[in-house]
C-alpha cells in the first residue's frame, strides 16, 4: 500500500513500515538483530542515547550513495503486535523511487545470502549498547522493571544480552523472510511542494 501527502517545505521523506512482533514473540530478538543490521539499532523505547548507525547496510547504500541524506529504523519492545519502520530524509537531486529501490535491493540480500557471522556480531554488539545506555540509570531501569513486567516479567529485561547473543544469521534471514515483504507493508511519502 502506498500513500503520498503534499505540503510546504523543502525536504521530501519516505517512511516503509512493516509488522512488528510484540516484545515477548520469539522473533523478537532475530528482527532486533535485523535492525540492526540495516538501519543501526534502534533505542526500543524513549530513554537511551543513540550511536552511529554509519555502518549499517541501509547507510551505506543511501546515504553514502546519495540518495538519502538520512535513514533510521524503528524497531520498539510493545506489549502488542506493532510496526517497524525505517524513514528516509530523500536527498535533493534524488526521487523517493531511487530510494525506495535501494531499500528493496538491501533487503533482498539479507533474504537471498546468509549474513557472515562477522556481520551478524557487529550487529548484535550495537544493539547491546544501544540497550546497555537505555538502562544504564536508575530511572530507566525502573522503567524497564516495570514495562517488562506488562508484557512478560523482569526476567525478559534481565535476559536480554543474552538473547541477543543467541541470534544466528540464519535466524536473521528467516525473519527477514517472514516480516519485511514489499506486498504487507505501508509506504508513506511526504512531498514538498512551493507555498
Amino acid at each position: 500500500m502506498r500513500l503520498s501527502v503534499e505540503g510546504p517545505g523543502e525536504t521530501t521523506y519516505v517512511q516503509a513500515c512493516y509488522r512488528f512482533p510484540n516484545a515477548s514473540h520469539p522473533d523478537f530478538f532475530p528482527l532486533t538483530v535485523l535492525d540492526s543490521l540495516l538501519a543501526g539499532p534502534s533505542t526500543l523505547n524513549m530513554f537511551g542515547g543513540g550511536i552511529s548507525n554509519k555502518t549499517s547496510r541501509l547507510y551505506r547504500a543511501l546515504v553514502e550513495k546519495e540518495l538519502a541524506v538520512g535513514l533510521s529504523g524503528g524497531a520498539q519492545a510493545t506489549i502488542d503486535p506493532f510496526l517497524y519502520s525505517m524513514s528516509m530524509t530523500i536527498h535533493p537531486q534524488r526521487k523517493p523511487e531511487e530510494a525506495l529501490s535501494a531499500l528493496d535491493d538491501e533487503i533482498k540480500r539479507i533474504q537471498d545470502e546468509i549474513v557472515s557471522e562477522e556481520e551478524i556480531a557487529r550487529a548484535i554488539k550495537q544493539a547491546r549498547a544501544i540497550f546497555a545506555y537505555g538502562s544504564e540509570n536508575i530511572t530507566n531501569q525502573g522503567f524497564w522493571m516495570g514495562y517488562a513486567e506488562m508484557f512478560a516479567d523482569y526476567n525478559w529485561f534481565l535476559g536480554y544480552l543474552d538473547n541477543l547473543a543467541m541470534v544466528t544469521p540464519a535466524e536473521v534471514q528467516r525473519v527477514s523472510q517472514a516480516y519485511l515483504q514489499p506486498r504487507s507493508r505501508v509506504v508513506g511519502t511526504y512531498i514538498p511542494v512551493e507555498s
